[in-house]
């Protein structure tokens, strides 16, 4: 399944520059998503906001790697725009470029999706909060796609918004923090 790394925000929350850029749990944030989306075909939506992360996506030189620009209106937008562009008239995964990853759940994803027969999945963790993992069907990316839900834990995978954020899995990552109740507040 091809997968659509968004990129291309402006990581305002985290104040920390170039999301995708920064290091967390040992090396930068689009590293592990990259790591986590290795079997797939990667399409990197950068907007004029990432120009480093876009440098950065370039220099890898990955053959199953190829950069996109859209325009930088916003994730969805820019999710819409680059599948018109790529003409992506499949299921792709999307995923965020704000997400370490302690263990891998995209196949378990993939798999979940094909099972549903749903056009469209979106993954949430188990207090309801967005994980920043969808599967949307290219060819239907014009029209509203009937989703299931797939729930993942936070100590799979952690979205990275804030400092906070980046505590948090920091101390996920060096088994600082009891299992059960590390990311509420």
């Amino acid at each position: 399944m091809p997968a659509l790394l968004m990129c291309g925000g402006r990581g305002k929350r985290l104040g920390m520059g170039e999301k995708p850029l920064v290091r967390v749990c040992g090396k930068r944030l689009i590293e592990h998503v990259l790591d986590a989306l290795l079997a797939c075909r990667v399409f990197a939506a950068v907007t004029d906001y990432t120009p480093s992360t876009a440098r950065f996506l370039y220099a890898l030189r990955r053959e199953n790697l190829s950069i996109v620009k859209t325009p930088g209106s916003g994730f969805i937008e820019d999710m819409r725009y680059a599948i018109k562009k790529l003409q992506v008239f499949e299921p792709v995964i999307v995923v965020s470029s704000d997400l370490v990853f302690f263990r891998n759940p995209i196949p378990e994803i993939i798999d979940a999706f094909i099972s549903a027969g749903s056009p469209a999945l979106t993954t949430a963790y188990e207090d309801g909060g967005f994980v920043g993992i969808n599967i949307v069907d290219g060819k239907l990316i014009d029209v509203e796609q009937e989703e299931i839900v797939y729930r993942v834990k936070r100590e799979d995978v952690l979205n990275i918004n804030t400092p906070d954020d980046v505590r948090k899995a920091e101390a996920l990552w060096n088994g600082k923090i009891k299992e059960g109740g590390w990311w509420k507040d």
